[in-house]
């Protein structure tokens, strides 16, 4: 007889595949990057996307309706998924999506911290994590204490009470290791636990190496690189990223064969090497997603995957806004 915990998860995946099976395929986006930012919004409004088009369509048009389609389309998605969840995957999905909580609260503090207008700051929110767009309007509509003491007791209160005495990179380096720091000290059962932590080191490996090789091309120092490293990491461990970081960059290069997340021979262009890294996480996703269908891992993919259409689609968007050539525009999507 099948456990209580699989029937859920038989229930959740399913769910889950439906969604993932409306995701634009790549000859979809091959037939975008032939038209005009005019027919591509036409194309969208064939899609998932056509409802927030058209509640949006009075307030906004060019790009900027583009984006606030897609973001609230993502916001929408993600919480549908987190309620129809529950038991363990509820748990997890709901700390995993709280990501958008960080990214939110930093778009808040950059947005006050250049005197922006709230509409300008609302465009980048997407409310899919704890805090509702009510309650981030509420955040923008503080003052920087107030926001800070209101967050107090938080994961996120100690890196905020560092506003006004270290950089803003430095102040979005902690969020994001408070975040991953809370997502490792998750617990569900034994197993998705295990399939849940392992996701979510190989993915701090992802950002990791990002974050060197980037600060390495910039001529950072070891000393400036290793404290942007997220701890936690499934291969590329601390040790072996304070290793890396005092290497020059055709040394990390050389350094790097072996690990899981390293296909590539010779980087001329790190944004294209960034998008192959992208690219080779989320082949990594679906193998895994594959060995245990029954997980929590086939959601994480959707969310990944989800989050990547929406990126993909924002580039197209713009580029084609902006008279980009297609050429062009395709060498920064990651189209699987």
């Amino acid at each position: 007889m099948i456990s209580r915990t699989k029937a859920a998860y038989a229930y959740i995946v399913a769910r889950t595949k439906v969604m993932k099976s409306k995701l634009l395929k790549p000859e979809d986006f091959r037939k975008l990057l032939n038209m005009s930012f005019d027919e591509v919004m036409r194309f969208l409004e064939e899609t998932e996307y056509k409802k927030e088009i058209d509640e949006m369509a009075y307030k906004f048009s060019g790009p900027k309706l583009l984006d606030y389609a897609l973001f609230s389309n993502l916001a929408k998605t993600y919480r549908k998924i987190y309620t129809v969840s529950f038991g363990d995957a509820k748990i997890l999905i709901g700390q995993y999506l709280r990501r958008w909580d960080v990214w939110n609260l930093i778009n808040i503090i950059r947005g006050k911290n250049a005197n922006l207008p709230a509409e300008i700051v609302e465009e980048t929110l997407v409310p899919a994590g704890e805090f509702s767009f009510e309650i981030l309007h509420s955040m923008f509509s503080k003052e920087l204490n107030e926001l800070i003491k209101e967050l107090e007791g938080t994961i996120y209160s100690e890196a905020l009470s560092k506003i006004g005495s270290a950089p803003m990179n430095l102040i979005e380096d902690e969020l994001w290791k408070a975040y991953y720091k809370a997502l490792l000290s998750v617990k569900a059962n034994d197993f998705e636990s295990r399939v849940f932590t392992n996701f979510v080191r190989m993915e701090i490996d992802l950002r990791n190496i990002k974050t060197i090789l980037r600060l390495k091309a910039e001529g950072d120092t070891a000393e400036e690189i290793i404290a942007r490293i997220v701890p936690g990491g499934y291969e590329l461990t601390e040790e072996e990223a304070r290793k890396l970081a005092t290497m020059s960059f055709e040394e990390i290069i050389k350094s790097l064969e072996g690990f899981w997340f390293w296909k590539i021979s010779t980087i001329q262009d790190l944004g294209r090497a960034e998008i192959e890294l992208d690219k080779i996480w989320i082949e990594a996703i679906a193998r895994r997603a594959g060995n245990y269908p029954l997980s929590v891992l086939p959601v994480l993919q959707y969310i990944v995957l989800k989050k990547v259409e929406v990126d993909d689609l924002r580039i197209l968007g713009w580029g084609k806004w902006h008279g980009i050539p297609n050429e062009e525009i395709e060498k920064e999507m990651v189209i699987i």
